[in-house]
């Protein structure tokens, strides 16, 4: 849409590789400007004794913290003494300052929040950042509005093997922000991965194994600032539960009573790399290629041991606790048998909504949502 353009031109720096927020380019506007507020293009209503927006000196959209604040349903405390307001419990603004402290790392700003005929203004586009929005600003003859955007789409591409837990933690990050809706795609790490490398518009993925995380980044396809190893987990081998084979050891595949044996496709799936690393250790890989069958993803091996198609598996633990009574685990792989098993995630570069992306990351780091991830029996980092 002609007129529109990004607010602020300058990326902001994060002191921490937690948190990664785009700049958005500056609109020239005079000191007399009195720019507009709206949030997902309604105007926020101020009260007059709050004081009205304004822009500084450096070109930036000053605007009350407590109408900024509760505007966007934050909670806000003031402490006279150090001059120091706090969002949320966690995000520090305090005047005189360039930097926000938050729960994740520092904000970085070019401008400072100000006091003001003793009222407190703070610099919107940092402000709303460090609450995971967006903002955006238009410039209709000198008339200057910045929306600020809660109401977002966010398209996440995740390892097959985190689907329960990842669709709880979706569910209480719903709950504080009830505007972000979430798309989570499941697969094989590797497909996803491809599909990035083709342009799908996603704008996290979280891995079940560096090798494709690495993939997209020497590709130049990552925010490199926000990449972070979130998870462990463990290879498990699995049969169904009403199993007659005698079978208590990872190599014990190798007897008669298993004819077919599930692995994920290993250029596609981590936990079939992985699965092929340990039959390549305890050099079984080519005695085992008549038993094996492929599967697109870990949930489809698990799938095929459950119905019985097949007579062992290799999945993740965490597969194996959300198999339940269906299966049981016989033996666990050592880990010098294969590559450390590592979950991490990042936001893409070509995001439209980075700042809702990095968010939602930063939501996974919390404790609520590694209670979580434990629960389903990750081992978080």
């Amino acid at each position: 849409m002609e007129g529109i353009m990004k607010l602020f031109k300058k990326a902001l720096v994060l002191s921490t590789v937690a948190a990664m927020i785009f700049g958005l380019s500056a609109i020239t506007a005079s000191a007399e400007t009195k720019p507009t507020l709206t949030i997902d293009g309604t105007p926020l209503t101020i009260a007059a004794d709050l004081g009205a927006p304004f822009i500084d000196a450096a070109n930036r959209t000053q605007a009350p913290i407590r109408a900024v604040s509760e505007g966007l349903g934050a909670q806000i405390a003031w402490d006279q003494a150090t001059q120091t307001a706090t969002i949320n419990g966690s995000i520090k603004v305090t005047v005189g300052s360039s930097q926000i402290s938050t729960a994740y790392g520092t904000i970085t700003m070019d401008t400072t929040a100000v006091n003001k005929d003793g009222r407190i203004y703070v610099p919107i586009r940092y402000v709303a950042n460090a609450l995971g929005y967006d903002i955006e600003g238009k410039n209709e003859n000198g008339a200057i509005t910045a929306n600020v955007i809660k109401k977002v789409d966010l398209t996440i591409s995740a390892a097959a093997s985190l689907k329960e837990a990842l669709d709880e933690a979706k569910a209480l990050y719903n709950a504080e922000k009830p505007n972000a809706t979430l798309t989570i795609s499941y697969g094989g790490s590797g497909a996803l991965q491809q599909q990035i490398e083709q342009g799908a518009p996603v704008d996290l993925f979280i891995s079940a194994a560096q090798s494709n995380m690495n993939a997209l980044k020497e590709k130049g396809l990552l925010a490199d600032s926000t990449i972070k190893n979130m998870l462990q987990n463990k290879l498990v081998l699995i049969v169904p539960a009403d199993s007659k084979a005698n079978l208590t050891s990872i190599t014990d595949v190798t007897k008669a009573d298993v004819k077919k044996l599930a692995l994920g496709e290993p250029t596609t799936v981590p936990a079939g790399k992985y699965a092929t690393q340990v039959y390549t250790y305890y050099n079984l890989i080519d005695s085992l290629k008549e038993k094996i069958v492929y599967a697109k993803d870990v949930r489809e091996v698990l799938t095929w041991v459950e119905s019985g198609n097949a007579d062992a598996g290799l999945v993740y633990s965490t597969d194996a606790k959300v198999g339940g009574d269906k299966i049981k685990i016989v033996a666990t792989a050592a880990e010098g048998s294969h590559d450390p098993i590592m979950y991490p995630a990042a936001v893409i570069k070509a995001s439209k909504h980075a700042v809702a992306a990095q968010d939602f990351l930063n939501f996974l780091t919390t404790d609520t949502a590694k209670a979580i991830f434990v629960k389903y029996g990750f081992s978080v980092m």
